[in-house]
Order: C-alpha cells, then sequence, then structure tokens
C-alpha cells in the first residue's frame, strides 16, 4: 500500500465526509455522455486537490465507519515517477480518522489505462455519445488510448461497487468494462481469461509493464519471467475433469482465487489458492509475487503472499539477479564474478563476468561446476533443450552454443541421465534448493580458460 500524505486531499475529503457527501445516495459514481474532462488545475475540484492526486471524476463509496471512509476513485492519477505525467486509473482510497487532528489517507491504485504512455498537462478524457467511445487524449490531441466502443449506442459511463468501470447504453447494457482488461490487479468478482495477463509494474515507481507477467491456460495457473525467451518459474496445474468446454480462467471470489479451468461457474472451483481471513484486492507485484492486500474499517493487515506455499525467497528469477547465488534470500557471486553495483546494498543486483565469454574457438572455454545448484525454471519441463542426455552432452551444447554463459543438469541418479537447461540469459541460481527436491542439479558456468585473451 502506498500512503500519499498531502494535506489537501485530507482537506477536501473530510469536508465531504462532513458534509455527508461520501453517502451511497450523493456520490457521484456515473456521468452521462457527452462528457468531458481536462487534466489541469482548473478542473480540480474546489481548486484544492493535490496534484498527487489531480482530478476525481467519478467516485463510488465502499465503506465507513466513525474513523474510516474507503472509496473507489476514477480519475487522473499523478505518475509517482515523473510529476509530469498523469494516468488515467482507479484507486481504492482509504481515509482514516484517528482525531480531529489526526488522519492520514492512503491510495492504491488498482486499474489504469495508459500504463506505458502517460499524458500529460491540459490531457483530456472524452466521453463521446455520438462515436459510443471513451477516449483519452493528449493536449495536442494526440489519441493515447480508448475502449474501443465506437459505433455503439453508449449512453454513459459508471462506476462499480466492485471497482468496475463501466460503458453502457440506454437500456443499461454493459458495452465495455475495466474487468475486461486486466492490468495486475484482481478485484473480487473480476476474472482473468486464459490468453490474458497480470503484467507486474517495473517498480512501485514505474508503472510501465515490467517483466514478470502472470496467466492462466486449460492446465493451470503459471507465471514468467519476460526476457529473451519467457522462463516460467510457477506453475499451479489443475487434473479436471474436461466436462466444460468453456474458456478457463481464475477468479477473485468470496475471499479466494478460484480456478476454473476445466469446471465454470455455478460448478464448484477445480482448485483454490489460498483463503485469507480479509479480502480486499490481489496485486501481481513488481518482485513477482502475487499478494493479497486487505484493510477495511481500518483494520490494515500484512500482505498474503498467495505463492508463499509454493516457493521461497531463492525461487524467484530476479531473487539475487543475473548469476547470483541465493540462499535463503541472501546473495553472493560465484568465482569469477564480481558483484554488478558496489555502491548498493540491494540483493537483486546481480553479478557480471570479471572476463566475459566471447564468440571464440569453443575449447578455449572450460566451466566452473557448481555442484548443488538449482534453477527456478526446472517447474517448465519443457524449457530443457535436451531431455534424457547425459552431463557431458549437456557442456558440450552449451560450449557449441555462442550466446550459452552456463549449462544447468538435473537428474535423479545418475549424470548420465538427465536434463538439460541452457537459459538466456542466466537469471538467480538457487543454491539452497536441494533439501527441497528429489533430483540432483549443478550449474556449470561458462569461463575462459588460462592463456586465453
Amino acid at each position: 500500500m502506498v500512503a500519499w500524505p498531502f494535506k489537501y486531499l485530507l482537506q477536501l475529503l473530510l469536508i465531504l465526509y462532513h458534509m455527508n457527501l461520501l453517502s451511497s445516495q450523493s456520490v457521484h459514481d456515473h456521468a452521462t455522455a457527452p462528457a468531458s474532462w481536462i487534466n489541469n488545475s482548473r478542473s480540480i475540484i474546489n481548486g484544492t486537490w493535490s496534484e498527487s492526486f489531480r482530478a476525481i471524476i467519478l467516485l463510488k463509496e465502499i465503506s465507513e465507519s466513525s474513523y474510516d471512509i474507503s472509496f473507489f476513485a476514477c480519475g487522473f492519477f499523478l505518475h509517482p515517477g515523473n510529476d509530469t505525467f498523469f494516468f488515467f486509473a482507479i484507486g481504492i482510497v482509504h481515509l482514516l480518522i484517528y482525531s480531529h487532528n489526526d488522519t492520514s489517507v492512503d491510495v492504491d491504485l488498482v486499474w489504469f489505462t495508459n500504463r506505458n504512455k502517460p499524458v500529460g498537462e491540459g490531457a483530456t478524457l472524452n466521453l463521446l455519445s455520438s462515436d459510443g467511445d471513451l477516449i483519452l487524449r493528449e493536449a495536442d490531441g494526440t489519441q493515447v488510448w480508448s475502449t474501443n466502443t465506437f459505433n455503439t449506442s453508449m449512453a454513459g459511463i459508471k462506476l462499480m461497487e466492485t471497482g468496475n468501470l463501466v460503458l453502457y447504453d440506454k437500456f443499461n447494457r454493459t458495452i465495455w468494462q475495466s474487468f475486461d482488461h486486466p492490468v495486475d490487479t484482481l478485484l473480487p468478482g473480476k476474472k482473468l481469461m486464459a490468453g490474458q495477463k497480470l503484467v507486474a509494474r517495473v517498480s512501485t515507481d514505474d508503472w510501465t509493464e515490467g517483466d514478470y507477467y502472470l496467466t492462466v491456460t486449460s492446465h493451470g495457473l503459471f507465471a514468467f519471467y519476460q526476457s529473451n525467451m519467457p522462463q516460467m518459474y510457477f506453475k499451479f496445474l489443475v487434473q479436471g475433469t474436461g466436462e466444460s468446454t468453456d474458456t478457463s480462467y481464475v477468479k477473485f471470489i468470496n475471499g479466494t482465487l478460484a480456478l476454473y479451468i476445466s469446471s465454470t461457474e455455478p460448478s464448484e472451483p477445480d482448485a483454490v489458492l489460498l483463503k485469507p481471513s480479509r479480502m480486499q484486492y490481489m496485486k501481481f507485484d513488481p518482485d513477482g509475487h502475487f499478494r493479497v492486500y486487505s484493510g477495511i474499517n481500518g483494520d490494515i493487515a500484512e500482505p498474503v503472499d498467495l505463492f508463499a506455499n509454493f516457493l521461497s525467497a531463492c525461487d524467484y528469477p530476479n531473487a539475487s539477479g543475473n548469476f547470483g547465488l541465493c540462499v535463503n534470500g541472501l546473495c553472493s557471486c560465484p568465482g569469477g564474478f564480481v558483484r554488478a553495483d558496489v555502491s548498493t546494498d540491494q540483493n537483486d543486483n546481480g553479478c557480471m563476468e570479471i572476463s566475459q565469454t566471447t564468440c571464440t574457438d569453443p575449447h578455449s572455454y572450460g566451466f566452473l561446476q557448481l555442484a548443488d545448484v538449482y534453477y527456478f525454471n526446472y517447474v517448465d519441463n519443457d524449457a530443457a533443450v535436451l531431455k534424457g542426455t547425459n552431463v557431458e552432452s549437456c557442456k558440450e551444447a552449451c560450449l557449441k552454443n555462442c550466446s550459452c554463459k552456463a549449462a544447468l543438469f538435473w537428474y535423479f541418479n545418475y549424470v548420465s541421465h538427465g536434463n538439460c537447461f541452457l537459459p538466456s540469459p542466466v537469471f538467480s541460481l538457487i543454491s539452497d534448493g536441494k533439501e527441497r527436491n528429489v533430483y540432483q542439479s549443478s550449474a556449470f558456468i561458462k569461463f575462459r580458460t588460462i592463456g586465453q585473451t
């Protein structure tokens, strides 16, 4: 949860609260077409909004008590890493009232549109009845995003109590909804359909698409780290009956993540992940963890990691960065490598080669063997470039591959029969995996032999 300590927002929310303008009867949770909103200081409600939350277009209350007000807000939000850029987004706003002079505000963004192309000052959001579209444009008129609902009989827009932003027609039928366009967060009732992705942000200060993504297939739930080729690090397989012909999906429902892979509602789900005691939203975070965030009526709970029962701290691709050796969440570098960035104490900066390998005669290279070292991508059997092979053939395949930096080999009893992985690039290496696996593994890192320049 991100804290936004801006006094003007507090002042306005307190005014709205004490004027009883946050009741479900008087909140503006809809707008009829045509309508237009401009992202500038003149559009700020009462002129009192902090630029961290530039302009609210729609509000929908979630809960209210004597010390806590929570509601969905839709509007222009400031980019956390650049105060000249804005997103059109939906956020959960918590106003906590401890006393007359002691209040705080938390804002969590749960959906936004133009994540890879934020807009600037003077951008407009247009709700067009003639075209049936909701369009976001820069101040110069350049279109940045739209709902692509052209030629529909759109009558208006509304923000639902679930946080779903809906375009509707004159018969109140849904034309378009934000729930069909996931970003990195699941709200209660929202589905992630097969073929869709939750793509994590780069960081808490950079909301563009990051390297981690979560997806659903007809076989289950999977998480990947994007690189030259996506590398899987989590899978939850579902063995269903195959009775349903509908598209597979996962859904945030009744406080759990329910997997409908071979079944469909109203039947029971094929499987469920962890069921927390309180629920508000699920977010696929920049570090590749899938967490549950809750906090209603002032009860702010610690996030619950849905992957915690399946993955350890070292099982994440960037736990220790490129070539980093991870043990219980602590990182080090293998021989022939140094920390990539010594100016920081961060664990995940990775390691770099002291003497880099190049594309020359394969006989000028050897391998640094690291026994009992595992790799997160072992969860994906299809990622093995050689199956049922021996360790020498695995190493030879790496020597013959110019771009190969390391060979990883796992086997059960004998090195004469196992699977060979040649990941590119090479991410975090797991040094504490032996106790968690029934098979054995070694890593072979390519290095230039003595006497070569």
